[in-house]
């Protein structure tokens, strides 16, 4: 059965909150998986080592070895004991709070003091300059014209609150944080589960047929959906495969660009590309008729001289008639 046609952007402005998802949504997830991940998995060893005496370092560890002890009693996969602490001890007890720390990452577990811990360390790659945030140009252009509809513009993603802020406001089109009024992490529960988006509600005050969000994880969008928000999906390069039934559920995107019923204002580059080569199309058309309108005028001409000359040919054999 083939999917109604949805107005999409007529969701949009029935709502006055739009909730965005950061990874696979405003954010590729190439960018999350091949440079953020991967700058922990590289630094965080020497990260530790390094701050191990300042007062983040201090409340990420304790909250890591807490979170580890919890794993160990659940048998969680990949945990690991941690050994007694101790100064004497510090360089065994990095080495094993790296190691769960790993295995977390491995199994994508969204736990809030690996993720805050997370944030630490992004926060020193984006000021230092070794990270620039990725966000997709068309959900640049739709904050601008979404902001400038008087839309409120939240963030809800698993990474720390520090995390979100870092990655809009070191991104490549500058700093976007003035776009957004709130951000929501993991701290409020997880995106998998209604609770939590009935948490944000109540954070919002506003009813959950006023708010719309943008994800790009069915199981988000279910719990979102029960919760009783509107949900739109993303799909963008590398998310995960949508089944028949999910797009027949939700309505599905694959750019902000069609949630849009008119540009923001100011031209994109592409905007900007496209209104020039439309530009030159109309020149160029423009030319081609010139240059018909020259070959209409050889062609009468040529037909006016051809007609001038039968009538001279027929005036000639008129004379040798008569003679």
């Amino acid at each position: 059965m083939k999917r109604r046609q949805v107005d999409l952007p007529s969701i949009v402005k029935d709502v006055n909150v739009i909730m965005v998802d950061i990874e696979g949504t405003t954010t590729s997830i190439n960018f999350v998986k091949e440079e953020l991940f991967p700058y922990v998995r590289r630094e965080v060893r020497n990260y530790l080592h390094d701050t191990w005496d300042t007062n983040d370092t201090g409340d990420d560890v304790l909250a890591l070895t807490q979170q580890v002890m919890e794993d160990v009693a659940e048998g969680v996969a990949g945990s690991k004991p941690l050994p007694a602490g101790g100064e004497s001890e510090r360089e065994d007890l990095i080495a094993a709070l790296v190691t769960n720390i790993l295995g977390m990452m491995d199994a994508d577990r969204k736990v809030t003091p690996l993720k805050t811990l997370q944030g630490h360390m992004w926060r020193k790659a984006y000021r230092d300059g070794t990270i620039t945030g990725h966000v997709y140009e068309d959900a640049v252009e739709a904050l601008k014209a979404w902001k400038k509809e008087g839309k409120k513009l939240v963030v809800y993603s698993s990474g720390s609150v520090q995390a979100q802020k870092l990655l809009f406001g070191y991104s490549c089109y500058g700093d976007l944080l003035h776009y957004f009024s709130q951000h929501f992490d993991t701290t409020v529960g997880s995106k998998v589960e209604t609770e939590s988006y009935l948490k944000i509600l109540r954070q919002l005050h506003c009813g959950p047929d006023q708010v719309l969000f943008l994800t790009d994880l069915v199981k988000e969008a279910r719990a979102a959906t029960e919760a009783g928000l509107k949900v739109i999906l993303s799909v963008r390069e590398g998310t995960a495969a949508l089944t028949p039934q999910d797009r027949k559920d939700f309505p599905v995107i694959t750019s902000f660009g069609q949630l849009l019923s008119h540009p923001a204002e100011g031209d994109s580059p592409p905007a900007k590309k496209r209104a020039g080569k439309e530009k030159k199309e109309g020149e160029e058309k423009e030319e081609e008729d010139k240059e018909g309108e020259g070959k209409e005028v050889e062609d009468k001409e040529g037909e006016e001289k051809e007609d001038g000359d039968k009538e001279g040919e027929e005036k000639k054999e008129e004379e040798e008639d008569d003679e």
